[in-house]
């Protein structure tokens, strides 16, 4: 059951951009507090280690960033840096470059996604912030502990511009590594893709997913051509899952209840 739940939420996430209660400011940022130990930016300029002091967990600044000369506070690299994260201008909040439709991991901080979608002409991104969880590449939802590598460990490496790698995860979303000069100093940063629907990156481009050998428990059958809960046309106890690889599951709804596909949710009754 709690297995269904969680790919029923999947839809409730993308749901909640458009309702606007978890979708982040476009302008401001979002400062760190203490809940664990580890290291938080206070703001952008100044880098604080958590330490649990009269059973309260409190920052103790220790490192003035000067954003003068490039240097940014960034969790991931442990305190002022010049590499591109949150903080620095390529990588805040409302920059996020929507290449394709979908939905796409922030490559700067774990408990933040992007959901690309179409409005008119335009690709337009709505950012959003779990709920003391982490975003996983993996399911499309928030379902990771803040503890988990995706947090602890970056997940781009760019060593020189051009260079591009599947997502760690979900190897439908590739990054191709973007150079540009920003006040005199030299930034490499990644910018998202998808590919097409059942398609993985694979040495330096897509392919038809068919090519790969399923996982333990992929039904490939249904061709997926977007995230979400689609009826199965032939019995209206089950429908498909698919997941932000693009990968279909056929799932029964659970006893006494059926697929409708109007709210794209199992409800109470029969069909």
């Amino acid at each position: 059951m709690s297995s269904w739940l969680l790919k029923v939420g999947v839809l409730l996430v993308i749901s909640a951009a458009t309702n606007g209660n978890r979708i982040l400011s476009v302008t401001k940022f979002q400062s760190g507090t203490c809940t664990k130990e580890g290291i938080i930016c206070i703001n952008c300029k100044t880098a604080a280690r958590c330490i649990f002091v009269n059973n309260v967990w409190q920052p103790v600044p220790f490192e003035d960033c000067n954003a003068d000369a490039g240097f940014f506070c960034n969790v991931n690299e442990g305190g002022c840096s010049q590499r591109v994260g949150a903080c620095n201008p390529d990588g805040q909040e409302g920059s996020f470059v929507c290449n394709t439709m979908g939905v796409y991991p922030d490559p700067y901080d774990c408990e933040k996604y992007h959901f690309c979608y179409q409005n008119g002409q335009n690709l337009v991104s709505i950012n959003m912030v779990c709920e003391n969880t982490a975003f996983s590449p993996v399911t499309g939802d928030c379902s990771l502990p803040l503890g988990d590598t995706i947090c602890t460990t970056p997940q781009w490496n760019c060593s020189q511009a051009g260079e591009m790698n599947a997502w760690p995860g979900n190897n439908n979303i590739y990054y191709v590594c973007i150079a540009e000069n920003r006040n005199g100093i030299r930034v490499l940063y990644p910018e998202l893709f998808r590919c097409s629907a059942n398609q993985v990156f694979s040495s330096g481009r897509c392919v038809d997913r068919q090519t790969i050998p399923s996982l333990p428990g992929e039904d490939n059958s249904y061709r997926c051509d977007s995230p979400g809960l689609f009826p199965d046309g032939s019995n209206c106890r089950y429908y498909y899952f698919c997941d932000s690889n693009f990968v279909s599951q056929h799932l029964l709804c659970p006893s006494g209840s059926y697929f409708n596909p109007q709210t794209s949710s199992c409800v109470m009754g029969s069909c």
